[in-house]
């Protein structure tokens, strides 16, 4: 036996409202009927979006050093 999707929150865009969905759910407010909700961040994105960051750091710092080592050569 396959297991039971968790149920999704989402925010509707409209109201504000909180809604939980499952697959096959009709995408709708149940509190307002408006058809746009967006997905709730979880705490996994924004570790990854830390995690992509400081990469970028690294690299911006890492370029940084070459152009140094490049002026200083010349």
């Amino acid at each position: 036996m396959d297991p039971q999707p968790e149920p999704v929150s989402y925010i509707c865009g409209d109201c504000g409202q909180e809604n939980t969905l499952k697959p096959g759910d009709v995408i709708q407010c149940r509190e307002c009927g408006y058809r746009i909700l967006y997905k709730k961040r979880t705490r996994r994105s924004k570790q990854y979006l830390k995690h992509l960051h400081f990469i970028s750091v690294l690299v911006d710092i890492h370029f940084i050093n070459l152009k140094i080592g490049y002026f200083i050569g010349n």
